[in-house]
């Protein structure tokens, strides 16, 4: 038993301290995860164990402080914070308990987002706002008016004849994701720091003592509840929400009157998939009984109201050690660094490595083998590391000096550049990349000539430089696991296929530094034949339009390397083609036109639909902006087709694009 109660007072001791550094100093050490799971331990503990229960408990009272360094206001009515659920069967329990407590499957539910922002009380006398303050400890919050008389979404003056005498509204305080960029931009250019994540931006950037940095924040707010009025009466939580959009507030546009679970579980599934296309971080879904009476019937406890519920999305963050940082070499021979972590659960997924970027981003996050780290995990983005919580080791980790492959010097060339590269071009390990991207799809696009056929002809000694691909016989292929007659003969056709490629795909494949598709076919189409390439200086690869100095100077030192041209001529004597064909005029009807796909199409793959517009001349972009020509929008088009409408540009859907292409 007293192993109990002293567990049950570390784990009172250890979220009194997260509490601190999350409200109070904006530097969480942990997620919102570990930190619920904290909460959620100690919950289980105090209900097994009453004796040792008590009413000053973090579980049993709202988190958060009011710091000394703004002036204190007594919120009209307390602010409480939300009870959570983690599944669907906890949501369904607690749905199944209200409609249970009232006799009625119909009864009427609520639902928005839950912003992953910054709790925030308004006040207003006779519709003139006089006091912005912060949560606090819910009973008590801070004097933030000033600042937040500088957010654009907040009414200075409620836009209504006849306002109620006293209007005391809450919400949620956020920053967007494109401003949350910029900011950390500007924040890491000026002090070579990032916030960790919207949600501290927001808060750090409310409780400034300077209204015109949060001003300059461009800060965001989305009413979701009030707590105390005078002189107005609502009968439903929808009816108060049309009534602050009338008074001038901004509200969400996801939001949703339910009256089954079936609907709730609908709306949460659909609300899982458009969590990523929007431009505010939320961190679940929010989920109260529409009717205000019994709102007030059900009340709430210390804590929490009883007529609200969290259904929290899996977590984005989460707290790990970092075992090792290793150093990988690219096919172009940049040294890049990637992160081996001790496996950590995140949005329901088991993660063991991180990206790193490059060696700038090391120093910047000041991290090294062994220290503790905040990871992230944002839609099916890799998961990044976005801080270190706890230094176990001094220093940043270093650079090599030789290359973790082939062991040669490791050099930085420009001081410009982020990059290290080894600069040796026998390295074993670029070979096998460049054999990889050579023979890849975009290439050369040898069908059935993966990684693994790379790996064990290498393994056997079959591939020594590129040209060897070209002497591969059948025999060698059946000497390889896994492979029978007909594989092996397909895999011969594909390589003897592959030598009537144009010259661009050639280009491309040979991996030449900073040369893509695009810039490989322009090169081809402007220099006709490989023989030409040899003998063009640095000033007339300038020459052409869309070659700046980078990529003309990369051209240059690529043709005039001796064993470039004895790798050219290995091919040459393997039967490979070195020209450009010519393209008739009717096949660049797209030529110099920019298009950008969304949603689905019936009759096209999105592969077949850029192939097509490619093969017309045009290009594809995967961003918007006004440089496009054609929006080709199919059924279920995202965010791409809103943007598109709001910058006027042209939207064409399947068959108008079949008209263009002449079917």
């Amino acid at each position: 038993m007293r192993n109990i109660q002293n567990l049950i007072k570390r784990l009172r001791k250890e979220l009194v301290r997260h509490n601190s550094l999350y409200y109070d100093k904006n530097e969480p050490e942990i997620s919102d995860g570990e930190y619920d799971a904290l909460v959620r331990k100690l919950e289980h503990l105090e209900q097994e164990c009453h004796i040792f229960a008590l009413s000053k408990s973090p579980t049993k009272k709202v988190s958060g402080y009011a710091s000394s360094s703004f002036k204190h206001i007594k919120h009209a009515v307390p602010v409480l914070s939300l009870d959570n659920t983690y599944s669907r069967d906890e949501t369904a329990s607690w749905y199944e308990k209200m409609a249970k407590k009232f006799n009625n499957s119909n009864l009427e539910f609520i639902m928005e987002f839950k912003i992953d922002g910054v709790s925030a009380s308004l006040t207003y006398l006779d519709g003139v706002l006089i006091v912005g303050a912060t949560r606090g400890d819910g009973e008590t919050g801070e004097d933030i008016t000033e600042n937040i008389k500088t957010i654009q979404d907040i009414p200075h003056k409620l836009k209504i004849k006849n306002p109620p005498s006293f209007f005391e509204l809450r919400g949620e305080v956020y920053i967007d994701k494109s401003n949350f960029n910029k900011l950390n931009e500007e924040m890491f250019y000026l002090n070579g720091q990032k916030f960790a994540n919207p949600r501290n931006a927001a808060s750090g950037s409310l409780r400034q003592k300077n209204p015109q940095i949060t001003a300059e924040r461009k800060l965001r707010f989305f009413v979701h509840s009030f707590g105390k009025i005078e002189g107005k009466y609502f009968e439903k939580q929808s009816e108060f929400f049309r009534y602050c959009q009338n008074c001038g507030f901004k509200l969400q546009n996801n939001f949703r009157v339910c009256n089954s679970f079936d609907e709730v579980s609908r709306f949460i599934d659909l609300m899982l998939e458009k969590r990523d296309l929007l431009d505010y971080e939320v961190d679940g879904l929010v989920i109260k009984v529409n009717s205000l009476n019994l709102q007030n019937e059900l009340g709430s406890t210390n804590k929490s109201p009883r007529w609200a519920i969290a259904f929290k999305f899996p977590s984005r963050q989460t707290t790990t050690k970092l075992i090792k940082i290793r150093c990988q070499v690219g096919r172009t021979g940049i040294i890049t660094p990637s992160a081996i972590l001790k496996p950590a659960l995140l949005s329901g997924v088991t993660i063991s490595h991180a990206t790193l970027h490059n060696f700038e981003e090391i120093k910047r996050l000041n991290v090294n083998e062994g220290d503790i780290v905040l990871i992230e995990r944002a839609g099916d983005v890799i998961p990044k590391i976005v801080k270190v919580v706890k230094k176990e080791n001094e220093s940043f980790f270093k650079p090599p000096k030789n290359c973790p492959s082939c062991g040669s010097e490791v050099i930085k060339e420009d001081e410009k550049v982020v990059a290290y590269r080894c600069i040796n071009p026998e390295c074993p390990v670029q070979f096998r990349s460049h054999l990889i991207h050579f023979v890849s799809r975009n290439a050369m696009n040898i069908s059935g000539f993966g990684e693994s056929v790379v790996d064990q002809l290498l393994e056997k000694k079959k591939l020594h430089k590129l040209s060897d691909i070209y002497r591969l016989s059948y025999d060698d292929f059946m000497d390889l696991k896994f492979f029978k007659d007909k594989k092996a003969n397909n895999l011969i056709k594909a390589i003897a296929e592959s030598k009537k490629r144009p010259l661009s795909k050639l280009i491309f494949a040979l991996g030449i530094r900073h040369i893509g598709e695009k810039v490989s076919k322009i090169v081809a189409k402007r220099f006709k034949t490989m023989e030409s390439l040899f003998d063009v200086s640095l000033e007339d690869f300038s020459k052409v339009f869309e070659i700046g100095k980078v990529l003309a100077l990369s051209l240059r030192e690529f043709f005039g390397k001796a064993t470039v041209r004895h790798v050219i001529e290995d091919l040459v004597l393997s039967g490979v083609n070195m020209m450009e064909p010519e393209t008739s005029k009717k096949s660049l009807q797209f030529e110099g036109m920019t298009f950008i796909l969304t949603g689905e199409l019936k009759k096209y793959s999105r592969e077949k639909a850029f192939e097509i517009i490619k093969y017309l001349g045009g290009e594809v972009t995967f961003s918007v902006s006004k440089k496009i020509d054609y929006v080709l929008a199919g059924v279920n088009a995202g965010s791409k087709l809103e943007k598109a409408k709001k910058l006027d540009l042209k939207i064409i859907d399947e068959a108008e694009f079949e008209r263009l292409i002449g079917v």
